[in-house]
């Protein structure tokens, strides 16, 4: 029961409370989320489960697609919905064009000043905790990427769009900056996750399948195996004696590796070191490439373990 299980998570539950809820219904040792969504937002939340917990250094920085709905004339503390109303403007452009210019405007390499209201931390305290009590403290600017940009309906003020951006980006803060451009104010009032790295709305399950499915049914439906989740890292499959060596912690050479299959390998590539039964044994980063495999130094270090996982 090791692996990744994608979640849609609800509105109204924090990314934490979310997989604490999963956690507790299944059974599961150890949980943790990858990319914290707000509780106002829905969509992809990646639980990784059990030794599943050690693949999250290798998913951290995926891109992200969320699908939106922001609203003109009305900017926010919180920058959404949930917040006090701070500023308002009755000149909303109704110029579609000059609308869908200005998003274009945001595509590529942009800077934004991540909000107070957000699980960032200074000397250990939440930014939002600070804000709630009517605090301010300055956020250093982040740069960010916004690949892909665009509006899916007009609807005056408000305008459904469709984003896929970089890690860190906030969807609240581009809603925001988009409407301080066209000098009306905005804030976002929905917002749906599709997309987190590989993992798609498609594979998700909602929480009350938690609730009314077998433990046993959800394992074999939406678990995602570890070697499975790795799916761009090159694969090797090893015999029972090499992985007897590599989980006693024996120091890998060319000599042991001489009858593996490495494929087109270069210095540096991670590779996933699978056992004949499928199980992901390890993550390393070889220190060889493909035609120093028989190489006359047979004792020359092969990899070195990035991270190895118990079965």
């Amino acid at each position: 029961m090791n692996g990744v299980i994608v979640v849609n998570k609800p509105s109204g539950l924090s990314s934490s409370d979310t997989c604490l809820k999963v956690k507790k219904i299944m059974g599961f040792r150890k949980a943790g989320h990858l990319g914290t969504l707000d509780p106002l937002a829905t969509g992809v939340l990646p639980l990784c489960v059990n030794e599943g917990t050690k693949l999250v250094q290798f998913l951290l920085n995926s891109d992200k697609e969320y699908v939106g709905i922001l609203r003109f004339g009305i900017e926010t503390d919180t920058q959404d919905s949930q917040g006090k109303i701070i500023k308002q403007s009755d000149d909303i452009p109704f110029d579609r064009d000059r609308i869908a210019e200005t998003f274009q405007e945001f595509r590529g390499e942009i800077f934004q000043t991540p909000p107070m209201f957000s699980a960032l931390k200074r000397n250990g305290v939440p930014l939002y905790k600070i804000a709630r009590k009517g605090g301010w403290i300055p956020r250093e600017q982040r740069k960010i990427f916004i690949y892909d940009i665009e509006i899916l309906q007009f609807d005056l003020p408000h305008i459904t769009f469709r984003v896929v951006c970089s890690h860190g980006t906030y969807i609240r803060t581009l809603c925001r900056d988009i409407g301080r451009k066209l000098a009306c104010g905005a804030h976002l009032t929905s917002l749906k996750r599709v997309r987190n790295g590989a993992f798609h709305i498609c594979q998700s399950v909602q929480i009350a399948d938690f609730e009314t499915c077998s433990r046993d049914e959800l394992i074999e439906k939406h678990l995602i195996l570890p070697k499975d989740v790795l799916n761009w890292i090159h694969e090797v499959v090893v015999d029972g004696m090499m992985e007897r060596k590599i989980r006693n912690g024996v120091q890998i050479t060319i000599n042991d590796i001489t009858s593996l299959d490495l494929g087109k390998v270069n210095i540096g590539q991670q590779i996933k070191i699978i056992s004949r039964e499928g199980r992901l044994i390890c993550v390393v980063e070889s220190l060889i490439n493909q035609d120093m495999q028989f190489s006359s130094n047979s004792d020359m270090k092969a990899w070195k373990t990035i991270r190895g996982f118990l079965n």
